[in-house]
C-alpha cells in the first residue's frame, strides 16, 4: 500500500490548490473574546466515497486548466477513438480501477481499450442510462458533452496530466472544436477526472446547437459497463440544448472513503468529525487531518492548521452563571454560579464557585476569568413555611393551637385566618394548610388532624316496674374499649358494647350516666333514665269468714282491680270474675292485678257450711260385750233439745233418752234383746230454733 501525506500551512488559494484531485482540506482562523469564548472550527474539503455510485451537482464555472496547450490526441478525422492513452494513476470508476483510456472525437472519454482508433459513432437517440448499441450513448464512459463535432474542419483535441502525486489530474479539451454540418458552430470543453478523489468535472465554455444535424442530439453524463447505472445533470441528458459557461461535477457517494481528525498544536488528538468546538483564553493551533483511503488501497493524508486568536480588548464576562431569584421554602438555599471562573469574591466574602445563605436578600459576586471580570446579582427569597405541630390525633370537641414558626409578610390559612397561629377544633378528619408569601416566593405548609369520635353511653330499661321486681339496665357503648363508666357516682370498666345491669329499686329511681371513657377519649354529657316503682295491690276479702246454711250464697268482694284470680287451697284456679259467689265450705285466697301490672295476693278467706242439724246414728251393733261396737252411739251438733225412741217390731219401746250422749247398750228392763232390726226415732231442736225429725233402723247382732 502507497501512502502520501500533503501538508498545505495556509497556503494561498491558487486554483491548482483548489482541485479537487487533492483532498484538499480547509479551516478559517477563528477570534475568541471573554463573551464569547467557545468558536466551532469548521473543515471544509470535498465530500467523497467509494465510486459504486455518483451525485453530480452544478458547480461555479471556473475550468481549473486552460482549454490549449495539452498533448493532442492525434484525432484529426471526424467519427474516430483515439489510440489508447496510458494514465499515470488510479482512476476509480464505478467500482472499477484503470490506468488506460480513450478520447472519442465526439466529446467523450471511455475505458474500453477495445474502442482504441475505432469508430466514434455520432447518432444517437438514446438517454442514459440506456443499453448500449453501436450508436451511442456509450458504456463505461464519460460523456461531456457528447454531441456530433469534426475536429477534421476546425479545433483541437488535446490532453494533459497535471500535477504530482496523490493529486494528479487528467485533463482532456475540446477546444473550438467544430460542429458537423454546421461548421461555422464550435464547441469548447473540457473533461477532468481526479486523483484519490476519483471525482468527475466537465466545463462547457461553449455548446451551441446544430439543429438540422441529428436532432441536435447532445448529452452530458456518466455510465456503467452494462449500461446498469448512469447520471446526468438536469436537463443535460439526450436532446437539443445550448450552454455557455457552466459546470457540473460527479462525485463518487458510496460509502464514505475518509476520516477527519483534529489535533491540538501538541499533536493531542480532539475528536472526529467536520466541526470540533474549542473554548480557549489563549492563542492557541489547531490541525485538520483528512485521510483518503482510495480505491487502489493507497492512503492519502492532508493537514492544515489553523489558528484562534484571542481579542483581549474587551474583558467583560457576559453570564457569571447565576440565576436572576431563587425561590425556596426550605433553609438553607445553595448559591451556584459557574465553576469554571478563575476567581470568586461575594459580598459575604466567601471565595467559592458557591455559597450557603440562610436569610432572604441580594447576593453580589464579583469574578474574573483570563482577562475578563463580571459582576452580577442574585435575589435570594426565603420563606419558611413550617407548621410547628406534627400530624396529630385529638378527641372531638377538643381544640389544637397551630403555630407558625415564622412570620412573612402575607399569612393564609385555609381557614382564611391571617393571624401567626390559630386554633381549630375539627369534628372530622381534616387538613389545614398556610400559605406564606414575602411578596416573591409563596411557600405551603399543611398539617393532618384526625379526630376520634367521643364515646358515647345510652341508658333505656324498662320505664315502671312493680315493688319488688328486678329489672335491667340495657346500657349501649360506642367507642373503643374498654370503657370505664360512672353511674350514680360508682365507676365500672366494660369490654362490651351492650350490656344489661340488674337493678331492683324499692322506689322510684332516676340512674345516671355522668361520665364514659374510651382508651382514646372522654364523654361527659349525662345521660339518664327513671324507673318508676308502682305499689302492689293489697286485696282484701270480704267478708274473710263466713258461715253457711244449706240452700244460702255469699259473694266475696275485694275492691276494684284489672284483674282477678280465686284459688282455693290446693291452689286450683276457681274463678277469673270480680265477684265470687260461694254456696259451700271453702277456703280460698285471691291474687289481683292492678293497672299498672302489679300483682297482690289476699290472705285466705273461710267459709264453712252449716247444716241446720248436724246427727249421726250408726245403723248396726253388736252388744255381745267383747268391748267392740257393744254401744249404739249417737252425736250430733247444733242441738239445742233432743229425743230418740227405740221399739221393737211390735211397737214396743225398748230406749228412750233425752240426751244425745246417752248411748242404747242393747238391754231391756236389764236384759239383752234379741237379735234382729229395731226402729228409732229422732226429734230434735236446732241452736236456730228450727226443728229437725229423722227415723231409721238399728240392727243388733250379736
Amino acid at each position: 500500500m502507497k501512502k502520501f501525506i500533503i501538508i498545505l500551512f495556509l497556503l494561498p488559494n491558487i486554483i491548482f490548490g483548489q482541485a479537487p484531485g487533492c483532498p484538499n482540506i480547509q479551516v478559517d482562523d477563528q477570534t475568541v473574546t471573554c463573551n464569547n469564548p467557545c468558536v466551532d472550527l469548521v473543515a471544509d474539503y470535498l465530500h467523497t466515497g467509494e465510486t459504486t455510485q455518483y451525485d453530480v451537482s452544478s458547480i461555479p464555472y471556473a475550468p481549473p486548466y486552460a482549454f490549449t496547450g495539452g498533448t493532442s490526441a492525434f484525432v484529426g478525422t471526424d467519427d474516430i477513438f483515439s489510440g489508447l492513452i496510458n494514465i499515470p494513476f488510479d482512476f476509480c470508476f464505478y467500482g472499477n480501477t484503470y490506468n488506460q483510456l480513450v478520447i472519442g472525437a465526439n466529446g467523450l472519454i471511455s475505458f474500453d481499450v477495445n474502442l482504441a482508433n475505432a469508430y466514434c459513432s455520432y447518432s444517437f437517440t438514446a438517454s442514459i442510462p440506456s443499453t448500449p448499441t453501436i450508436t451511442g450513448p456509450y458504456e463505461n464512459a464519460i460523456h461531456g458533452a457528447y454531441h456530433d463535432i469534426d475536429p477534421s474542419v476546425a479545433g483541437d483535441i488535446n490532453y494533459a496530466v497535471l500535477g504530482t502525486a496523490p493529486c494528479r489530474t487528467f485533463v482532456v479539451n475540446f477546444s473550438n472544436t467544430a460542429h458537423f454540418s454546421c461548421t461555422n458552430l464550435l464547441t469548447t470543453q473540457q473533461i477532468v477526472i481526479y486523483e484519490t478523489t476519483n471525482a468527475i468535472e466537465i466545463y462547457i465554455e461553449d455548446k451551441p446547437t446544430c439543429t438540422t444535424w441529428n436532432s441536435g442530439n447532445a448529452l452530458i453524463g456518466i455510465q456503467n459497463i452494462g449500461a446498469t447505472q448512469g447520471i446526468a445533470p438536469p436537463a443535460r441528458n439526450t436532446g437539443p440544448w445550448t450552454a455557455t459557461q457552466e459546470a457540473w461535477r460527479f462525485t463518487p457517494s458510496g460509502t464514505s472513503n475518509y476520516v477527519v481528525e483534529w489535533f491540538d498544536n501538541a499533536g493531542v488528538s480532539l475528536g472526529f468529525g467536520d466541526t470540533l468546538n474549542v473554548c480557549t483564553q489563549n492563542q492557541n493551533n489547531y490541525t485538520a487531518e483528512i485521510t483518503y483511503t482510495n480505491c487502489n488501497g493507497t492512503v492519502v493524508t492532508e493537514t492544515t492548521t489553523n489558528t484562534v486568536f484571542v481579542d483581549n480588548t474587551s474583558g467583560q464576562i457576559s453570564n457569571l452563571g447565576l440565576l436572576d431569584t431563587i425561590k425556596s421554602c426550605t433553609t438553607p438555599v445553595t448559591v451556584n454560579a459557574d465553576n469554571n471562573l478563575d476567581s470568586y469574591q461575594w459580598n459575604t466574602g466567601e471565595t467559592t464557585s458557591s455559597i450557603i445563605v440562610a436569610n432572604s436578600g441580594n447576593y453580589i459576586l464579583d469574578a474574573t476569568q483570563g482577562w475578563c471580570n463580571g459582576s452580577d446579582t442574585i435575589y435570594v427569597s426565603i420563606v419558611n413555611a413550617n407548621i410547628l405541630e406534627e400530624d396529630t390525633t385529638i378527641c372531638n370537641l377538643e381544640s389544637i393551637t397551630l403555630n407558625l414558626e415564622e412570620t412573612n409578610t402575607i399569612i393564609d390559612w385555609s381557614t382564611n385566618e391571617n393571624t401567626n397561629n390559630i386554633t381549630v377544633a375539627p369534628n372530622t378528619d381534616s387538613e389545614f394548610w398556610v400559605e406564606i408569601s414575602d411578596g416573591v416566593t409563596t411557600c405551603k405548609d399543611s398539617i393532618q388532624i384526625n379526630v376520634n369520635a367521643l364515646p358515647i353511653a345510652t341508658i333505656s330499661g324498662k320505664n315502671e316496674i312493680c315493688k319488688n321486681d328486678t329489672t335491667s339496665l340495657n346500657i349501649v357503648l360506642s367507642g373503643n374499649p374498654p370503657f370505664i363508666l360512672e353511674l350514680n357516682g360508682e365507676s365500672n370498666s366494660y369490654n362490651n358494647y351492650n350490656n344489661l345491669i340488674p337493678v331492683n329499686p324499692t322506689s322510684t329511681t332516676t340512674y345516671t350516666i355522668n361520665l364514659v371513657n374510651d382508651i382514646l377519649c372522654s364523654n361527659d354529657s349525662i345521660k339518664s333514665h327513671t324507673i318508676v316503682v308502682n305499689p302492689l295491690p293489697e286485696p282484701v276479702i270480704n267478708p274473710s269468714f263466713y258461715e253457711i246454711y244449706p240452700g244460702e250464697q255469699v259473694e266475696l268482694t275485694s275492691g276494684e282491680f284489672s284483674y282477678y284470680s280465686w284459688y282455693d287451697d290446693d291452689d286450683l284456679l276457681i274463678s277469673e270474675n270480680e265477684i265470687l259467689i260461694v254456696d259451700s265450705t271453702l277456703t280460698t285466697y285471691l291474687v289481683v292485678e292492678s293497672n299498672k301490672g302489679c300483682i297482690g295476693i289476699s290472705s285466705n278467706a273461710v267459709i264453712e257450711y252449716i247444716p241446720r242439724v248436724n246427727f249421726f246414728i250408726p245403723n248396726t251393733f253388736t252388744p255381745n260385750g267383747d268391748e267392740h261396737n257393744d254401744l249404739l252411739i249417737t252425736m250430733g251438733r247444733k242441738i239445742a233439745i233432743f229425743n230418740m225412741i227405740i221399739t221393737n217390731r211390735w211397737g214396743e219401746v225398748v230406749f228412750t233418752t233425752n240426751d244425745i250422749n246417752k248411748f242404747w247398750d242393747g238391754k231391756f228392763d236389764g236384759n239383752p234383746v234379741k237379735q234382729g232390726t229395731y226402729t228409732y226415732q229422732v226429734n230434735i231442736l236446732g241452736e236456730d230454733k228450727r226443728t229437725f225429725s229423722t227415723s231409721g233402723e238399728v240392727n243388733v247382732i250379736y
